[in-house]
């Protein structure tokens, strides 16, 4: 067994492949171990360039190297400090909380609220989708309500796509809901949402639109209603 002292921050770039990441600019001497002889992936040998290391009882393989050889791209997203294996954001899209922040939003019942993120955080949708990058529109506990948020577009954008569905805390609601998409205030389409629907895939377009609107409608209930509109995103 081979032993060999070696850098923090080269573990880190060991660890990632050529991601370009590194551990620290404060370098600490680790006592590693080259005890990996093979790397099997469905039954055939493939062990990579930068050889695996144990250190304190644990395996250190190269991260792009068994994502790439299992089909997942690895890529570093240096502004967000974060490693994105598989999927990633469509580049020539424009979302909510890095591209666009909301005009305004009206309710007519207080405590109702929205939230829009991208990539700070993490939903789950009714069947326990995950996404960092959304819009959610809640109507408060207690009762019947209509919540609007607007984002300003300013004739900017062709097209709108996202994901329409229930959020993980309001996926037991008793009763449908709707909601209504506005363009220049103008209602373009109405969904109706109900408990165990799954979540689909919306898209229209945005031609010379100054402004787009949410607008979520619930019934009277003790309960909670809240829809999300998952990896919502805009094009040019």
């Amino acid at each position: 067994m081979k032993k060999k002292l070696i850098g923090l921050s080269v573990a880190g770039a060991l660890l990632l492949g050529s991601a370009g990441v590194y551990a620290s600019t404060n370098s600490k001497t680790l006592e590693v171990f080259y005890n990996v002889k093979n790397i099997k992936i469905d039954q055939v040998s493939k062990m990579p360039e930068d050889k695996p290391f144990t250190y304190n009882g644990t395996t250190y393989v190269p991260l792009r190297y068994i994502s790439e050889q299992l089909g997942y791209p690895v890529e570093w997203d240096s502004s967000n400090q974060t490693i994105n294996i598989g999927k990633t954001n469509d580049k020539t899209a424009f979302y909510p909380g890095k591209d666009l922040e909301y005009l305004s939003f009206q309710e007519n019942k207080y405590d109702n609220s929205y939230k829009y993120s991208y990539n700070k955080d993490t939903i789950s949708d009714n069947i326990g989708n995950k996404y960092s990058n959304y819009i959610t529109i809640k109507n408060s506990f207690g009762g019947a309500g209509e919540s609007l948020l607007e984002f300003p577009l300013n004739g900017q954008y062709s097209t709108f796509k996202a994901i329409l569905g229930l959020t993980e805390s309001g996926k037991d609601l008793p009763k449908p809901l709707t909601l209504e998409v506005f363009l220049d205030e103008k209602l373009i389409e109405t969904y109706t949402v109900s408990a165990g629907d799954m979540p689909q895939e919306i898209e229209f377009k945005l031609k010379s639109v100054n402004k787009i609107g949410f607008k979520l409608n619930s019934q009277l209930g003790p309960f909670d209603t809240e829809v999300g509109l998952f990896d919502a995103r805009f094009y040019k």
